[in-house]
């Protein structure tokens, strides 16, 4: 009796006369090696990068209040249609309630996205999903309800979409929820839905 592990996860018993674990082994061999040499002739086709000025709403502990932010970035589209891309933005919001004793709230955030292009170029309508990476660094009351200066980080997910309809001009939408973990205190969930336009080069 032979056991054959998959991932370190699938186990898979192969009996003498058992036809439908090793039908199944062989299935899985073969989806491994395509996927690795599909995955290794991916090569970028075209890298376009952007700047954007985006605006919408963050919402932390039922509050909602305006947010700004200015994003750098770029993504690499691939000639079947998928796309990879990063960005780092610096954003502001204020948002005086009971969690944050100042009203200015400054954010450092990096996304990284994976996603679909329609047309299968850098122009037209692309789809992706998100991993955000935030930074917040703002004021709150300490035990001698004195101001401190306070910071919380956290990761989240989320999607988003970009226009591209032009060589130079693009719109975007995206949504994230992202639980933060502030340096006191419980934590709390960041949440942001955002509208830009940005330049591409």
């Amino acid at each position: 009796m032979v056991y054959l592990s998959f991932n370190s996860i699938l186990s898979i018993q192969i009996c003498k006369g058992d036809i439908v674990p090793k039908i199944l082994l062989s299935l899985i061999l073969i989806v491994s090696l395509s996927s690795a040499s599909w995955i290794g002739t991916l090569k970028p086709d075209k890298k376009v990068g952007n700047i954007s000025l985006s605006m919408g709403q963050v919402t932390i502990e039922s509050e909602t209040n305006p947010l700004y932010s200015l994003d750098f970035g770029g993504n690499y589209y691939y000639d079947n249609g998928f796309l990879m891309g990063a960005t780092f933005g610096l954003g502001y919001t204020e948002n005086p309630n009971s969690l944050i004793d100042n009203k200015n709230i400054f954010e450092l955030n990096g996304r990284f996205k994976l996603g679909y292009s329609f047309n299968k170029t850098e122009k037209g309508l692309a789809l992706y999903g998100l991993t955000d990476f935030s930074y917040l660094m703002y004021n709150r009351l300490d035990s001698q309800l004195e101001d401190k200066a306070s910071f919380a980080q956290g990761t989240g997910f989320g999607g988003g979409l970009e226009y591209r309809f032009s060589n130079d001009w693009l719109l975007s939408a995206s949504y994230t929820r992202t639980n933060m973990t502030p340096d006191s205190g419980a934590n709390f969930d960041y949440d942001k839905t955002l509208l830009g336009v940005g330049y591409t080069f």
